[in-house]
């Protein structure tokens, strides 16, 4: 960019031009960063999906790492998801943690966001609704081998 801005003849305004592009390429980079490196996903929660690990940060969120069902186990590797945190969703992903710890599998089945649960926490976070997420036994065929 240095060589471009002292020693080309280019007119003013194609090295303005150049510069913004550079630079909106760089805050492109910078907002998709964390979704190249793997961060958990707050959205595209799959309707079902196969429960590897579960993490839970009490006031904030709660931390799902699980592979789509509709694609199949064999075919994608897991996803990390990041959902609000409510009590209620705790007691549930705590009670499929202990059947991980088990070597139990577990399947979680998304429902539809339950509406009168709406609450802001703080001023700095909005109105989000609870997500409505079960978990349930997996059937024994469906656990993934090992390779």
């Amino acid at each position: 960019m240095l060589a471009l801005n002292l020693n080309a003849a280019w007119h003013w305004f194609a090295k303005s031009a150049v510069n913004l592009l550079v630079a909106g390429f760089f805050f492109i980079t910078y907002h998709s960063w964390a979704g190249i490196l793997g961060w958990p996903t707050e959205h595209d929660l799959p309707q079902r999906f196969y429960l590897h690990a579960v993490s839970i940060d009490e006031p904030h969120r709660i931390y799902l790492w699980g592979t789509d069902l509709d694609r199949g186990l064999g075919r994608t590797v897991p996803r990390a998801f990041s959902v609000p945190y409510s009590p209620k969703l705790h007691d549930k992903v705590d009670k499929a943690s202990r059947k991980l710890r088990k070597n139990l599998p577990v399947i979680a089945q998304v429902g539809t966001p339950t509406s009168g649960a709406n609450e802001i926490t703080s001023l700095d976070q909005a109105q989000t609704a609870d997500v409505n997420i079960d978990f349930v036994d997996a059937p024994q065929n469906l656990v993934p081998g090992k390779n």
